[in-house]
């Protein structure tokens, strides 16, 4: 999982560079002072100051933080699930991973001319508290280590080869975006079987009665690969098609769609070649498959103030 290892490293000196420079506390706050509760996640409490951490880990501005406070909340509940369940299962990452990551933080910040130490005390945190504030990606990296085998990554790779092979599409669509979906996906029903039947093309539906911007082109998408250039649930549905297909309606967040392949090439990358992804991918599939489970069976309590 060598991409994967690379990208938490990076990950993680940046975040701890942010962290440790920012400004002292204000004199108000008390060191000895316990910050206020905010959720409480199976009894373990998520307090202001995780919050406080989380978001400038995030690098937010103090005018974003009130904006995503409770995104933020949100994904520290998942973190916190995520944790316990790490914890369930006895998975945590080598030690000397994280002893790895803090010697190049520490030699970083000495060729800045900035003392780690002073840096750790002037923000309120121990060397153990931010240990365990940055160990949540090392541990959950070790837990798919062992969750991700060959044999696995070879039968996602036989089900889902052309999400990571390389292959490319290019498609058009129509949109319909009115208050009504249920009444966009019948009109957009009508016009694909009079599309099927030959009464008019793909693209004169889509210049008289698509909502899109596409709509003067024909509802031409350009090319595009299941990841990276277009959002859900566009990929999806296009790489579901043969050429020449159209897709039954379908909604999203932009509309309601209607889908056709006008060309279609198959990638050529290598299971070997595409192994980093796959890995990464899996993953990410994995974690939010966990978080969501966690969710449904745990108990999760907010502190009104």
């Amino acid at each position: 999982m060598q991409q994967i290892s690379r990208a938490v490293v990076v990950s993680l000196l940046m975040l701890t560079l942010y962290r440790l420079g920012a400004e002292e506390p204000k004199d108000a706050k008390s060191k000895d002072a316990k910050p206020p509760v905010l959720v409480r996640v199976n009894g373990q409490p998520i307090t202001e100051e995780d919050l406080d951490f989380f978001a400038k880990i995030l690098k937010l501005t103090a005018d974003e933080v009130p904006l995503l406070r409770e995104p933020m909340i949100e994904r520290l509940i998942d973190r916190q699930l995520l944790r316990a369940f790490l914890a369930q299962k006895k998975v945590s990452a080598d030690p000397q991973r994280m002893d790895q990551h803090l010697t190049r933080l520490k030699t970083r910040l000495k060729d800045q001319g900035k003392d780690f130490d002073k840096l750790l005390a002037k923000s309120g945190y121990t060397e153990d508290s931010l240990r365990r504030g940055l160990s949540l990606s090392l541990d959950w990296e070790a837990y798919s280590q062992q969750i991700v085998t060959d044999a696995k990554l070879r039968d996602v790779w036989k089900q889902r080869r052309h999400e990571f092979d390389g292959s490319e599409v290019r498609a058009a669509h129509i949109v319909l975006k009115s208050d009504d979906p249920t009444a966009d996906e019948k009109k957009l029903a009508e016009l694909r079987g009079q599309i099927v039947a030959g009464k008019l093309t793909f693209p004169e539906a889509a210049k008289k009665h698509s909502q899109a911007e596409s709509a003067g082109q024909g509802g031409d998408l350009g090319r595009f690969g299941f990841r990276g250039k277009m959002s859900a649930p566009y990929p999806q549905a296009a790489f579901s098609l043969k050429a020449g297909e159209i897709s039954q309606p379908f909604r999203s967040q932009y509309g309601v769609h209607l889908l056709t392949v006008t060309e279609r090439s198959e990638g050529q990358l290598s299971l070997e070649d595409a192994r980093p992804e796959i890995l990464q991918q899996f993953s990410k599939e994995l974690q939010r498959d966990v978080i969501e489970k966690e969710r449904a069976k745990a108990k999760i309590e907010r502190v009104k103030r």
